[in-house]
C-alpha cells in the first residue's frame, strides 16, 4: 500500500465512525447545545465541504460539491446563519461525507504530489502545497471533527 492509500484507508475508517456515531444521535442532529456554535448536521457538511476546499479549490478547480455547502458548512459558519436556506437531510450528508472523500482521492491519486499554483497557510500555520498534503491534513482535521461530535454527543445528554 502506498503511503497515499494509507491515508485513504484511515481517512475512511475514520468518517464511518463519524457517521456510526451521528446516526445514533440523527434526533438530535440539529440541536445546539448551550455554549456550542454548531450541531452533529453542520459537522457532517463541514467535512465534506472542507476537503474540496483543501484540494480542488487550491489547484484552482471547480468544486464537485454543491455550491451552497461552502455558505452552510465552510470554516465560520453556523446553523444560526441557515435561516431560509435549504439545508441537505442528514442521511443526504452522512452518504455524502464517505462518497466525496473517496472521489477525491480517485481524482488526486496520480496528482497527488502536482503542487498547487499557491502554496496556502492553514488558520494552525500547517502549509498545503500539494493534495497530498492537504489530504494528509485533512485526516487529522477529521480526528478533531471526530473529537468534537464526541464531545456534542455527550452535551446533548
Amino acid at each position: 500500500m502506498t503511503s497515499l492509500d494509507v491515508v485513504k484507508d484511515q481517512t475512511l475508517k475514520l468518517r464511518a465512525m463519524i457517521a456510526r456515531l451521528v446516526a445514533e444521535d440523527k434526533h438530535r442532529a440539529d440541536v445546539i447545545p448551550a455554549g456550542w456554535n454548531n450541531n452533529l448536521r453542520w459537522h457532517v457538511g463541514h467535512l465534506i465541504t472542507t476537503p474540496h476546499l483543501l484540494t480542488q479549490a487550491l489547484m484552482g478547480e471547480p468544486l464537485t460539491m454543491p455550491a451552497e455547502y461552502r455558505a452552510l458548512f465552510a470554516k465560520g459558519t453556523s446553523p444560526a446563519g441557515w435561516q431560509g436556506q435549504e439545508v441537505p437531510p442528514l442521511d443526504t450528508l452522512l452518504d455524502q461525507m464517505t462518497a466525496c472523500s473517496e472521489a477525491i482521492f480517485e481524482a488526486f491519486a496520480a496528482r497527488a504530489d502536482e503542487p498547487f499554483p499557491q502554496p496556502y497557510t492553514t488558520s494552525v500555520g500547517v502549509v498545503l502545497a500539494t493534495p497530498a498534503q492537504s489530504l494528509l491534513f485533512s485526516q487529522a482535521h477529521d480526528g478533531i471533527h471526530l473529537g468534537m461530535v464526541m464531545a456534542l454527543r455527550r452535551a446533548l445528554r
